[in-house]
C-alpha cells in the first residue's frame, strides 16, 4: 500500500513540520527540471523572451535562489530563540546532505574516470567545487554539485548567524547584507570580469539569499509579520509576479552571460523577492487542510535527490531524442513534462527511501528543548 506523502517524512527532533516548506521545495525542484530540460533538449540557451512567465522558465536557475532562501528560512524558523549545539547541528547536516552526495560523486567519478584526480575529488569534499575555481568535471553527474559546496558553507556559518540574530536582532543580518553587497561592488571594481561568477556561483553572492530567508523566518516567528488568508495569498502572488518581472528584466539585460556591475546586487534583489514569496506562501498554507495539501509535499520530500540527479536524466534524453522531435521549445517542454519530470521524481523517490531517509532517521537533537509542533 502506498504511503501518504506526509508519512514519508523523516520527522525532525528539533522543529515542528511545515508542509508549506516542502511544497516550495517541490516547486523549486520542478522548476529546475523544466529549466534544464527545455534548455538542453531544445539546445537554446538563454534566448530572449517576451513575457515574464517565459522568463521564469528560461531563467529557471532562479530555483537555486529559492532553495537558498528556503534553507535559511526553515533552519531559523525551527531554531527560533533556542541555543544550538554546534556538533549536533553539523552531524545532522552531514547525515542529511552527504550520503546522496557521495553516491552521485562516486558514480560520476567512475563513469568519467578520465577526469579523475585525487585533488579533483578532494575539492568536492572541501567546499571548493565551484566553477570559478578549476575543478574536475564528471559530466552531467557533477553539473549541479557546486550548490552543495555553497550550501554546506552556509551550514557551517548558520549557528553563528542565528546566535548573533538572537542576541542583536534583525539589524545584525541587515548589516551583514550591507557588508556583502559592498564587498561585491569592491570585487567588481578590482576585477569587473569576475562579478557574474562571484555573485552566481559562490557563497559571497548566495549568502544574501540564505540570510533573507533567515530574516523572513525571524519576522514570522517573532510575530512581526502577521498575515493570514487572503492577505498572505496576495503577498505570495505579488512577490511571485515580482520574481517573474525581475527575471524578464534580467533576461533583457544580458541574461546569465551579462557581466554588468548590477550583477553585484542581483543576489539581494532575487533573494528579497523569493523571501517575500516564501513568507506569504508559508503563512497562507498554514490554514490549508485536506489531502491536496499533503500530496503537494511529496515532490518536496524527495527534492534533494531530484535536484542532484535531474541533469543526468536531462542529458540522457537530450542525447537520444534529437531525431524524434524537431528541437523546438514547445516539443522540448512536452518531452520534459511527459518523460523527464516523471522519471526524475520516480528515481528520486527510490533514492530517498534507500539512501536519504535511513540516514536522516539517525539525526540527533541539537537544541535543548523540542520545538512545539507546527500546524501542518
Amino acid at each position: 500500500m502506498t504511503e501518504q506523502p506526509d508519512a514519508l517524512v523523516s520527522r525532525s527532533k528539533n522543529m515542528g513540520y511545515l508542509a508549506g516548506v516542502d511544497h516550495l521545495r517541490g516547486y523549486a525542484a520542478v522548476l529546475m527540471v523544466v529549466y534544464h530540460g527545455v534548455q538542453q533538449v531544445s539546445n537554446r540557451v538563454f534566448p530572449r523572451v517576451h513575457d515574464p512567465l517565459s522568463a521564469l522558465v528560461v531563467e529557471g536557475h532562479t530555483a537555486v535562489a529559492l532553495f537558498m532562501v528556503l534553507s535559511g528560512f526553515i533552519l531559523t524558523y525551527g531554531v527560533g530563540e533556542r541555543p544550538i549545539r554546534y556538533g549536533g547541528f553539523m552531524k545532522n547536516r552531514v547525515l542529511r546532505v552527504v550520503p546522496m552526495y557521495v553516491v552521485v560523486v562516486v558514480v560520476g567519478m567512475y563513469t568519467f574516470s578520465g577526469a579523475y584526480s585525487l585533488s579533483g575529488v578532494f575539492q568536492y569534499f572541501t567546499l571548493q567545487a565551484t566553477p570559478p575555481l578549476p575543478m574536475a568535471s564528471f559530466g552531467p553527474w557533477s553539473a549541479v554539485l557546486w550548490t552543495i559546496s555553497v550550501e554546506f558553507s552556509l551550514y557551517l556559518l548558520f549557528p553563528f548567524l542565528v546566535r548573533f540574530l538572537q542576541r542583536e536582532g534583525v539589524r545584525y543580518l541587515v548589516g551583514l547584507l550591507l557588508l556583502t553587497n559592498v564587498l561585491r561592488l569592491l570585487s567588481a571594481a578590482t576585477n569587473r570580469a569576475a562579478i557574474r561568477d562571484l555573485s552566481y556561483w559562490t557563497i559571497v553572492g548566495r549568502i544574501d539569499q540564505f540570510v533573507l530567508g533567515m530574516i523572513a523566518a525571524w519576522l514570522i516567528k517573532r510575530g512581526m509579520l502577521r498575515l493570514a488568508g487572503t492577505q498572505a495569498v496576495l503577498l505570495a502572488l505579488a512577490a511571485f509576479a515580482g520574481v517573474c518581472c525581475a527575471l524578464w528584466w534580467f533576461n533583457a539585460n544580458g541574461s546569465f552571460y551579462g557581466n554588468a556591475v548590477w550583477k553585484a546586487q542581483w543576489p539581494l534583489v532575487e533573494g528579497a523577492l523569493w523571501a517575500l514569496f516564501v513568507a506569504g506562501y508559508v503563512l497562507a498554507s498554514r490554514g490549508w487542510t485536506g489531502r491536496v495539501k499533503h500530496w503537494l509535499t511529496l515532490p518536496g520530500i524527495v527534492s534533494y535527490s531530484a535536484y542532484l540527479l535531474h541533469f543526468v536524466l536531462v542529458s540522457v534524453v537530450a542525447d537520444r531524442m534529437w531525431n524524434v522531435l524537431d528541437g523546438s521549445v514547445a516539443n522540448a517542454a512536452l518531452l520534459t513534462v511527459v518523460v523527464i519530470l516523471p522519471a526524475t521524481f520516480a528515481l528520486s523517490t527510490l533514492c530517498y527511501l534507500v539512501v536519504e531517509r535511513p540516514f536522516m532517521q539517525m539525526r540527533v537533537r541539537y537544541v535543548a528543548t523540542p520545538e512545539p509542533a507546527a500546524a501542518t
